[in-house]
């Protein structure tokens, strides 16, 4: 979670940015302490004169501050940064319940049928399936860049690759592999934190299932699913690390 200050700097310039027009000590004050904060006027005026000096508000007279462009890019950062250590205290649970072993014998079967599943991709991909293909990098790139998870866009970019393979059997396969719903955004939790980028190897794959490069999408699966592994195995000697500190 953000700290207290930092709540609190976000809480006022979200105010201000709802605002449709100037605002003081007083009114922001008692806002303030109606969505649960016990903050006087007088710290207000502190945190106020704080954020001027940031650049992150604008003095308008008497009438009191609005929220500069720079308070914007600010108040969008704390909002990510909040997001992030929220996503990342609900999954710390559900690396807990997953051992090294058990993730690196899922991704070693992924490896194998994935593979197959992009050459047979490249070879069958209609009009259709790529732009499908397309709209999902799109929205995967848009979620990274705002700071969001992009675990969904993941499963939904893996789940169209099978599909376009056009072969139930391995299809359903992979899909039994997959069953463990939390997996997907347990591996982008490893990601983040061994500062791995999965939408580079997205790109390479889809660039060779587009191009209608059957051996090409093969490689650059397997080369995905090894990246995981590379990331799972680095977690791991991240956390054993610091229990030894």
């Amino acid at each position: 979670m953000l700290s207290e200050r930092e709540k609190v700097e976000r809480d006022v310039l979200a105010i201000m940015k709802d605002s449709l027009q100037p605002m003081g000590c007083g009114s922001i004050s008692a806002k303030l302490n109606s969505q649960g904060h016990s903050i006087s006027e007088a710290t207000v005026g502190r945190i106020l004169r704080e954020l001027d000096a940031a650049g992150y508000t604008d003095k308008a007279g008497y009438q009191g501050r609005s929220l500069s462009a720079l308070g914007n890019d600010r108040l969008a950062e704390l909002d990510i940064k909040e997001r992030r250590l929220m996503w990342g205290a609900e999954l710390i649970g559900a690396v807990q319940g997953h051992t090294k072993e058990q993730l690196l014998e899922v991704l070693i079967a992924r490896r194998v049928i994935e593979g197959e599943l992009a050459y047979l991709a490249a070879k069958n991909a209609t009009e259709e399936d790529k732009q499908r293909l397309q709209n999902v990098m799109d929205r995967q790139r848009a979620s990274l860049k705002s700071g969001s998870g992009a675990a969904e866009e993941d499963v939904e970019f893996h789940n169209i690759i099978a599909g376009m393979a056009c072969n139930r059997v391995l299809a359903a396969a992979v899909a039994l592999i997959r069953q463990d719903t939390q997996l997907s955004p347990l591996l982008e939790y490893i990601r983040l934190h061994v500062n791995s980028l999965v939408y580079v190897d997205h790109k390479k794959i889809y660039e060779s299932i587009v191009n209608a490069r059957p051996d090409a999408a093969k490689e650059a699966m397997t080369e995905h699913i090894n990246n995981l592994m590379n990331d799972v195995e680095k977690y791991w000697e991240l956390i054993d690390g610091n229990h030894d500190a």
